[in-house]
C-alpha cells in the first residue's frame, strides 16, 4: 500500500507505483469469497516470458513494487521462484499474496532473502469457520503452519518501525465478525499488517456468501472499535471511513491489475474486461498482448480511472476526505454493475460501505 501523498504525486506525474499480476488460476483452496473463482479445476498459467515483458514495461513507467496476486495460489505457479528472483534483481519489491498452505520453512527463507513482502491469510481463529470459508477441510491447520514459518524466517521483525513485511488478509463477514478484535490484537502485537477487507459482492461470493455480507452499521461498529483499540493500546490513529481498515486504498490512482488473460483492470474486482460495453469487435482492447502497457496507461479509459477522485458522486463526491479516501471503487463498481449501471457510471458511484454522515 502507498500513502495518499505518494499516490497523488504518482498520478500527477504520470507514474505507476505498482502492478498486480495474476500468474495462474489454479488453487489448493476454494475460498467462498474468491473474486476469481479459482480452484483445483482451474489450469490457466501465465507465460513467464510475457510476465517478464510486462514487468519490464512497468519499470519504464516507474514502478516500485510488483504484487504477485496469483488469481489462484501463486506458489503453485511453475516459475514462481524465477519470477520472485527476477523482480528482486530489477530493484523492485516483490509482494506476494498467498494462502500460506505451501509455505515451508525453506520457501519462507527464500522469500525473505529476495526482499519480498508477504500477505498471508487468516479469516478465522476457529478451524471450522476457516475451513468453511476456504472451502476445504484442514485448511486452518495448513494456513497456521505456513504463517508460523514466515514468522520464524523473520518476517515479523521489521528493520525499522512501520516497515512491515508481513500481513494477514482477513475478509470480514457475518461468520467471523466476533473475532475481528482478537485477530487485530494478534497482528499489532506481532508486527503484522492487518489487511482487514470487507466481503465484496463479486465472483463466488455472489452465489455462496450473499447472506454473509455486512451491513453499514456492522462495518461502522467494528471499525470504530478497532480505532479505539489502536488509539488506546498501539498509538495509531487513522480515518475510519477508508475501505481497508486503518489503511486507505488509492490503487486506482497509481496501480494496474493484469489478469491471467493479459487484460488490464484498475484493481481485481473492477472487472472492466468482463463488460460488453467496453469491447471492440467482441474483444476487450486493453490487453497486454494487444497494446503496450504505456498505451493502456495513457488511454482515455485509464486516464479516467486515475482521475476518478475528480468525478465521484454522492457522499464520496462531497466528502472532505477525498485526498486520502475515494471509497472502495471495486465495491462501488460491483454494486453498480449488479444494478445495471454502465462501467464508467459504476466507477464513480458512492461507496455503500461508508458510514460517514452526509
Amino acid at each position: 500500500m502507498y500513502g495518499a501523498q505518494e499516490a497523488h504525486e504518482a498520478r500527477n506525474s504520470n507514474r505507476l507505483l505498482a502492478i498486480r499480476l495474476e500468474t495462474n488460476t489454479s488453487c489448493n483452496l476454494r475460498c467462498r469469497y474468491c473474486y476469481a473463482q479459482s480452484g483445483e479445476d482451474s489450469v490457466k498459467i501465465a507465460d513467464f516470458n510475457v510476465l517478464k515483458r510486462i514487468i519490464s514495461e512497468a519499470k519504464e513507467l516507474g514502478i516500485r513494487s510488483v504484487v504477485v496476486i496469483g488469481g489462484g495460489e501463486p506458489t503453485l505457479y511453475p516459475n514462481f521462484r524465477e519470477l520472485i528472483a527476477c523482480i528482486d534483481s530489477l530493484g523492485i519489491i516483490p509482494m506476494l499474496f498467498t494462502n500460506t498452505v505451501l509455505m515451508t520453512e525453506e520457501l519462507a527463507g527464500f522469500l525473505y532473502e529476495h526482499n519480498a513482502s508477504v500477505m498471508g491469510k487468516l479469516d478465522s481463529l476457529r478451524p471450522e469457520v476457516q475451513d468453511y470459508l476456504a472451502g476445504r477441510e484442514g485448511a486452518f491447520d495448513d494456513i497456521k503452519i505456513g504463517l508460523e514459518n514466515l514468522i520464524k524466517a523473520g518476517f515479523s521483525k521489521p528493520s525499522e518501525p512501520g516497515k512491515l513485511r508481513l500481513g494477514i488478509s482477513f475478509v470480514s463477514n457475518k461468520m467471523n465478525l466476533e473475532e475481528i478484535e482478537v485477530i487485530w490484537h494478534f497482528c499489532r502485537q506481532n508486527n503484522i499488517f492487518p489487511n482487514m477487507e470487507i466481503l465484496t459482492p463479486t465472483g463466488r461470493a455472489n452465489d455462496e456468501l450473499e447472506d454473509k455480507l455486512l451491513t453499514t452499521d456492522e462495518i461502522k461498529e467494528y471499525k470504530l472499535k478497532l480505532l479505539e483499540i489502536d488509539r488506546k493500546y498501539y498509538r495509531y490513529d487513522w480515518l475510519p471511513y477508508t475501505p481497508i481498515t486503518a489503511s486507505g486504498c488509492l490503487q486506482h490512482l497509481y496501480s494496474l491489475y493484469i489478469n491471467i488473460e493479459g487484460n488490464v483492470r484498475p484493481c481485481a474486482p473492477t472487472k472492466l474486461d468482463e463488460h460488453p460495453a467496453l469491447r471492440v469487435n467482441g474483444e476487450y482492447p486493453y490487453n497486454i498482448n494487444r497494446m503496450s502497457l504505456r498505451e493502456i496507461y495513457d488511454s482515455d479509459l485509464f486516464s479516467y480511472v486515475r482521475n476518478i477522485d475528480k468525478v465521484l458522486e454522492g457522499r464520496c463526491g462531497n466528502c472532505e476526505h477525498t485526498e486520502e479516501c475515494i471509497g472502495c471503487r471495486g465495491y462501488a463498481y460491483s454494486v453498480g454493475i449488479n444494478n445495471g449501471a454502465d462501467p464508467l457510471e459504476a466507477l464513480k458511484m458512492e461507496c455503500k460501505q461508508c458510514f460517514k454522515e452526509r
